[in-house]
C-alpha cells in the first residue's frame, strides 16, 4: 500500500509502505527514473525506480513537469530527469552535452550531504528541499525571484534560504 504521492503534468510517483519508489506516465529526459532514455514513451504501469534507490527507503516525493526529487529515510536527496536548469542539483554538469541535459537514473544531491531533509518541493525549473533542522535550501533558475534568494541571473546551486 501507498504512504505518499507526487503527480505533475505527465508522470506520477508513489512511494509504498516498504519504502520503494514506482513511477509511471511518459517518459521524458529521464523523469521517470527508469535509467532508459529511448526518447518519450508511455509507461502506463506502474514500475519500480532503481538504481542508487534499490536498497534505499524512500519517505518523501516531489514532481514537476521534466524532473523527480525524493528524501530518503536517512534523510539523503535524490533527484532525477531534466537538468536544464539545474533543477537537479549539479550545476557542474555540462547540460548541453547530454539530451536536453538530463539524468535517467537517481542520483544524490551532494551539496545536501551534511543537511539530512525531511520533505522536497519541485517547481517546473527549481527545486526546494527542507532539513530536519527547518532550513529550506534551494537550487536551480531563479529569474521569477521563485527561490527566496537575492541573486537572481543564471543557475544557482544548492544554497539556504537565509532570509527564513
Amino acid at each position: 500500500s501507498a504512504m505518499a504521492v507526487a503527480a505533475a503534468t505527465y508522470h506520477t510517483l508513489v512511494v509504498t509502505k516498504k519504502g520503494q519508489l514506482f513511477s509511471f506516465g511518459v517518459e521524458k529526459c529521464g523523469r521517470l527514473g527508469l535509467g532508459d532514455q529511448l526518447g518519450t514513451q508511455q509507461c502506463p504501469l506502474p514500475k519500480r525506480v532503481l538504481g542508487a534507490l534499490q536498497r534505499r527507503k524512500v519517505v518523501s516525493v516531489a514532481a514537476a513537469e521534466n524532473h523527480s526529487l525524493c528524501v530518503t529515510s536517512l534523510g539523503e536527496v535524490f533527484s532525477w530527469g531534466s537538468n536544464r536548469f539545474g533543477q537537479l542539483g549539479d550545476v557542474s554538469e555540462n547540460a548541453s552535452a547530454i539530451q536536453c541535459g538530463s539524468r535517467s537514473l537517481p542520483r544524490r544531491v551532494e551539496d545536501l550531504k551534511q543537511h539530512p531533509c525531511v520533505a522536497v518541493a519541485a517547481g517546473e525549473k527549481h527545486s526546494v528541499a527542507l532539513s530536519r533542522k527547518g532550513e529550506v535550501y534551494v537550487w536551480g533558475d531563479n529569474a521569477s525571484g521563485q527561490m527566496g534568494v537575492s541573486r537572481r541571473s543564471g543557475i544557482q546551486k544548492v544554497q539556504r534560504v537565509e532570509a527564513l
